[in-house]
């Protein structure tokens, strides 16, 4: 008499509670379990990402909002896709191997847990770093703006900004010797300064130089500090 099959390791748990399960636990899964997880959790990614790109348009340097709807942030679009030079979608047909499987489900989870995986969160990450940048979103620069065609020019000049913004921060980690696409510490402060010098209206070599400028001031502080530290006789006394 044939045994019926045992149930999946992960029957009737949500995506959440699938992407919540720890590595370790994973690695103890038969692949068949792991094959379900997958499934379970690409769908639900898969759906993200078809939802981000109707709201994107590609380019050859990446995905950026279209102009009509509601304008997102497209970070972890381009971060899944490779600012749109990889053709993304998961599933267990992109994975022959166990390994390929666990690899899946934790870029998955990588991608989900960014704000800007939905389109939701993408608007509002959006909207705070044009506040944060320029003092105010293109809606509320836009507020006061009576026909359609100059409200469009109000956020086509915000894309624009927003795009050199990151452009010009990139280059600056670059002339540093830094990932391009990375993050480091103290960033906060050069890209609000280049924020400003975007709104201003200054070129991209006086941006980054402006970010090149401030970043050194800033090393010539925290050298300092460590050496008024060194340099304190009751320092070497404690």
């Amino acid at each position: 008499m044939r045994q019926p099959k045992q149930p999946f390791y992960t029957e009737g748990m949500t995506v959440k509670e699938i992407l919540n399960i720890s590595p370790d636990q994973l690695m103890k899964l038969n692949k068949r379990d792991i094959s379900r997880a997958l499934r379970t959790v690409s769908l639900a990614a898969n759906k993200r990402i078809s939802k981000l790109k109707d709201k994107a348009k590609k380019t050859p340097s990446g995905y950026v909002p279209k102009a009509k709807g509601s304008q997102i942030n497209t970070s972890a679009l381009n971060w899944v896709t490779n600012d749109g030079h990889k053709r993304t979608k998961f599933g267990v047909k992109k994975a022959s191997t166990r390994n390929e499987m666990l690899h899946q489900i934790s870029q998955i989870k990588q991608f989900m847990s960014m704000k800007t995986s939905t389109v939701r969160g993408a608007t509002e990450v959006r909207k705070d770093i044009e506040k944060r940048l320029f003092g105010k979103t293109r809606e509320q620069a836009a507020r006061r703006v009576k026909t359609k065609k100059a409200k469009a020019e109000v956020y086509a000049r915000y894309e624009s900004m927003s795009r050199d913004v990151w452009s010009y921060y990139r280059k600056f980690l670059e002339l540093k010797g830094r990932d391009p696409h990375s993050y480091m510490s103290g960033s906060d402060i050069i890209i609000d300064l280049i924020g400003q010098s975007v709104l201003s209206g200054k070129s991209e070599e006086e941006s980054i130089q402006a970010a090149l400028d401030l970043f050194k001031s800033q090393y010539e502080e925290e050298q300092a500090e460590i050496n008024d530290i060194f340099n304190d006789d009751q320092f070497w006394t404690m």
